[in-house]
This record gives C-alpha cells, sequence and structure tokens, in this order.
C-alpha cells in the first residue's frame, strides 16, 4: 500500500507539471511617478526646518492667515469651483476655504518602473495624509499618461505629509451625457451606465474598472498646528480640525482655570486685538481639555510645553477628550524647561477680556431671534475657552423646577415643556434641573442678553441652596418675602405656581446686580448644521465658568 501511494503520488506531480503554462504579465499601469514642479521655487521642508502649517479654515468672513488663498466650492457639488452662491446648484451656497497650492509633475509608471503610456486623457484621484485637499482639487487630468505644474491646493497639513495619487476609477465629467450618463456600454461589459459598478455617479468620466495603480510624493515637512488653528474659523458649530488626531507644541500656553472636569488654557502669543498689523485675526487661542476627573499635576497659572489628543466638538463647544499633556518645569531663574526649548516662567494668567460692547440685544418673543443669537455666537466665537468678562448684570431671582414628574422628560405640548420655555423666556430664570445637574444660574446682561454662570465656585453668595426641590433655603439669601411697612408675608418661599394643570415648585429670591461676571466662555450649540445651508440656530446658550469667587463682583 506505500508504494502504491508513492506512486500515485508521483504520477500526479508529473501530470500537475505536464500542464502548467508560463504567461508573461503585461506591461499594464502600475504606479505614478510624483514630484514637486521644478521651476516654481517649492520646497519640501525638513524636520528641523519644517514649513507653515495650513490652516484649511473658513475665510468665508475671516481673512486667510499668511500666504494662504481664499479658494470656493460649492458645499454639497465640491467639486465645483465658486465665486459666489449663485455659482452652485439651487439650495447650496460657496464655501469658502483657506488653502494654499502646490504644482505637481506626475507620470503613469509599468510594472517594469518606466513610462507607461496611457492613451488619451484619464482622471486620477489626489489625497494628503495627514491633511486634505478641497474637492475641486482631488482630480488632476493626465493626457497620454502624464501632466505638468497641475496646480494642487492642500490644508491641514503637519508633521511628516505625503501627496498620494491614485487610479480609483472615480472622477468628474464637465460633459452633460458622459461615459456613465449617455446610455451605452462604453467598456463592453454589458452593463450601462449606472448598471455597470464602475460607475459611483453619473458624471464619472470612466465607465471602465479602475487599476488603483498609486504613487506617492516626496515627505513634505510641516508644523503642527497652535490652539489658534484648532480655534479659529467662522463656523461657530465646529473646529476645522474636528475629528483629527493633533500635537500643539508651541505657543505660551498658561491654564487659566481648573474644574472637576478639566481645565481651560490660553496661548498669550495670540492675545491681541483680533486684528493685527499683518491682518491676521487674534485670539481664538483658548481650549478646554476635558479630563472626566479632576486632572492631575496641573494648576492654576501652570504653563503647558505640550499636548495630544483627538479633537471634538461636543455641542458647539471645541475641546480635547481624554489629552495627554506636559506641563513646563518651572526654575528659579527667568526661564523653565521645555523638552528641547525654553519657556518665560514670568508668564501670568491673562486679564480678561471684557466683551460688553461686543454684545447685541436678544429678543426671544422677536422674528429675527435666531438671528440676533447667532449675531452674539458669531461676536463671541473668537474667545471660546477663554477669560471674558460681561458687565452689569442682573443674577437670576426666580428658581422653578419643571420636571414635575422628574423622569427627566420633557414631552412636546406637555405642562412641562410650557414651564421649561416660559423659564427660558424670562431674563432671570434659572431652571432647579440645570441649578442641580449643572451648578449653574442664569443671569442677564443689561444691555438685554441671557447667558449662564456655574455657581460651584460662589461661597456667601449664593443665590440659593437647598438640599431637594420644595425645600427651604439654607442659606438664608433667598426667605420669604415680606412687606417692610406691614410685616405682611407677600411671597411664601418655597411655593407652588400653576402652568396648564400642574403646579410646579419655585423660588422668588431678592434682585442681586453685578458689576461684572467674568469666567471662561463655553458656547453651546444644540443646532444640527445641515449639509449644504448656512449655520442657524435659534437654540444655543452662552456659558462662564468662573475660577473664584472674586469673579462675582456684586454692586453694594
Amino acid at each position: 500500500m506505500t508504494r502504491m501511494f508513492a506512486t500515485g503520488t508521483l504520477a500526479a506531480l508529473i501530470l500537475l507539471g505536464a500542464c502548467t503554462t508560463e504567461f508573461i504579465e503585461p506591461n499594464e499601469l502600475h504606479s505614478f511617478s510624483v514630484t514637486l514642479t521644478a521651476d516654481k521655487g517649492q520646497k519640501t521642508g525638513s524636520p528641523d526646518k519644517p514649513l507653515n502649517y495650513i490652516s484649511g479654515t473658513s475665510c468665508a468672513e475671516n481673512p486667510c492667515p499668511g500666504a494662504e488663498e481664499c479658494i470656493g466650492f460649492c458645499a454639497i457639488n465640491n467639486h465645483i469651483t465658486c465665486k459666489t452662491d449663485d455659482d452652485c446648484p439651487t439650495g447650496e451656497y460657496c464655501a469658502r476655504m483657506c488653502a494654499q497650492p502646490i504644482f505637481l509633475d506626475v507620470k503613469s509608471l509599468g510594472r517594469d518602473g518606466k513610462p507607461f503610456a496611457l492613451t488619451g486623457e484619464r482622471q486620477v484621484h489626489l489625497h494628503v495624509v495627514p491633511g486634505m485637499i478641497p474637492g475641486p482639487y482631488e482630480y488632476i487630468t493626465l493626457t497620454d499618461g502624464e501632466v505638468e505644474a497641475a496646480k494642487v491646493y492642500i490644508a491641514q497639513t503637519f508633521g511628516e505629509s505625503f501627496i498620494w495619487v491614485e487610479d480609483n476609477g472615480n472622477g468628474h465629467s464637465s460633459e452633460q451625457y458622459g461615459p456613465c450618463n449617455n446610455e451605452l456600454d462604453d467598456d463592453d461589459d454589458g452593463l450601462i451606465d449606472q448598471a455597470d459598478p464602475n460607475c459611483t455617479s453619473p458624471d464619472d468620466p470612466e465607465e471602465e474598472k479602475a487599476s488603483f495603480a498609486t504613487g506617492l510624493s516626496p515627505a513634505l515637512h510641516f508644523e503642527n498646528p497652535r490652539i489658534w488653528h484648532l480655534q479659529y474659523t467662522d463656523q461657530v458649530s465646529t473646529s476645522p480640525l474636528a475629528g483629527q488626531n493633533v500635537f500643539v507644541e508651541k505657543g505660551a500656553m498658561v491654564v487659566t482655570n481648573v474644574i472637576a472636569s478639566g481645565f481651560f488654557a490660553t496661548d498669550l502669543d495670540d492675545q491681541k486685538h483680533p486684528l493685527d498689523d499683518e491682518g491676521t485675526p487674534g485670539y481664538y487661542n483658548a481650549f478646554f481639555f476635558y479630563t472626566f476627573n479632576k486632572p492631575e499635576g496641573i494648576g492654576y497659572g501652570d504653563l503647558i510645553c505640550s499636548f495630544t489628543g483627538g479633537v471634538v466638538e461636543y455641542e458647539g463647544n471645541t475641546q480635547m477628550t481624554f489629552p495627554t499633556y506636559e506641563a513646563a518645569v518651572k526654575s528659579k531663574g527667568p526661564k523653565g524647561a521645555c523638552n528641547n526649548r525654553e519657556i518665560d516662567v514670568s508668564l501670568k494668567v491673562p486679564d480678561p477680556v471684557d466683551v460688553t460692547s461686543l454684545l447685541r440685544a436678544e429678543e426671544p418673543e422677536s422674528s429675527d431671534y435666531a438671528d440676533q443669537m447667532m449675531d452674539n455666537a458669531r461676536a463671541l466665537e473668537p474667545f471660546e475657552s477663554n477669560l471674558i468678562q460681561i458687565k452689569n448684570v442682573e443674577a437670576a431671582n426666580r428658581f422653578i423646577a419643571c420636571d414635575s414628574d422628574e423622569n427627566g422628560q420633557f414631552p412636546p405640548n406637555s405642562d412641562d415643556d410650557a414651564c421649561r420655555d416660559e423659564c427660558q423666556l424670562d431674563p432671570i430664570c434659572t431652571q432647579l434641573e440645570s441649578f442641580f445637574k449643572y451648578s449653574q444660574m442664569a443671569a442677564y446682561a443689561t444691555l438685554g442678553k441671557k447667558f449662564f454662570v456655574g455657581i460651584d465656585m460662589l461661597k456667601d453668595k449664593v443665590p440659593l441652596e437647598i438640599p431637594y426641590v420644595g425645600a427651604a433655603d439654607l442659606s438664608g439669601n433667598c426667605p420669604d418675602i415680606v412687606d417692610s411697612a406691614s410685616g405682611e408675608v407677600l411671597v411664601e418661599n418655597p411655593h407652588r405656581v400653576l402652568i396648564g394643570d400642574t403646579l410646579f415648585w419655585e423660588y422668588l429670591c431678592p434682585e442681586q446686580k453685578l458689576n461684572s461676571i467674568t469666567g471662561n466662555l463655553r458656547h453651546i450649540y444644540l443646532c444640527d448644521p445641515k449639509p449644504g445651508k448656512k449655520e442657524s440656530c435659534g437654540l444655543q446658550m452662552t456659558m462662564l465658568v468662573p475660577r473664584f469667587d472674586e469673579d462675582f463682583d456684586f454692586a453694594d
């Protein structure tokens, strides 16, 4: 049996050898040569001398920094360039972005590494890692397999970056009836237009299968972003780098507030007038680091050498979740150590910025209310997470619990919902649910804007101190309201008020006026921006997070 098995195996091997056919691979498209155009004076940078970071921020309202250019493309059909909204399909707007051009020479190569002549025109896709290429410049056209000095815009590139070129079978056609929209089987595979999986859209210029050949540019080296690049935008609901993992190591960064769930820091290098002598916007220079618990190894007034982590947009507030950060090592001299660089240890927490004059009145009953809120949101956006001050303020003196069944729900058209709406419209009303859960109260700038302020730091003048809704005030600051002449109790605290068919607990307290309130600005934006639509939101809040009791300057 053993001998028979060996003989059978040998026969099988002989048979297989006799049926083997040798194929010679054709010289097909294999890759691309990607180089910087030589006569454009372009540089690749180096780890020691990196190129300037390219912001990639919106320039719809703000100017572009440095040598960046403001380019336009339609917000949804982002392969279409534009200068105004009229250049885009109906319902879209012309998005504006700061970017910087780079010129590329691209040649197709075969499997032998030699030039491969693609017949006619062919679009290839570009992307930069890390970073982004705006839609109209994601594709370039090769003619007979090459192109010289192709102008491409790049943005948000940092560290060591590469531009990738790929034949992914996609692109954009300027023809009304191109290969993927002409009712013809252009590649003779029995499938027509959108029935052919190689057609990704009606304006895809290729019905043929992609080769997925790729090419890589030389390494480009860029500076890492600063806080300014994380924050600088005219879109109040998002950051240019939302979703990106970044490393920030440049700037005079000072911790301006430490709270139970994180800390705020400000880069003093950009603590300046909104427009400096070069026309570069100032501020946009503060940031919140969410650490979940009380941050370790960091304190008020400390200097930050660097930090890293993912940029997220939490309800309109740009922040970093679970960051890694390095505090400066202070010394007895004028300089402290930050890895390989020195830092001025005399840097102090900056004075708050008085933003009162930047605000406009908000009238909840007005048809212009959403626009009024958006105007204020845009005016305050440069100061997000920064220390600001609002003057001439009245603290809330009405506190009401609108969650009558304490289930955390406010169903539409319910009494609970009506109670909440009434309190939101009242400039001096605080919902007790927010008071307990977030330790914040409403305040009213007498120019006509309601905002909210954290009260964790208040010690002597807490507006209300109750262990539960319906309990008596323990602070003594919110007693029964008594007629000074007759001694008659006018309002008993607490008491019940009827809204609809439901009774709600309410406290009415004496007026408290303040010369000013200071704190780090948090902006809460509770609307979902629609793709291709301009921001508009009537559901947002301005919040101040004070540092200590003295940030409440009560009037005598």
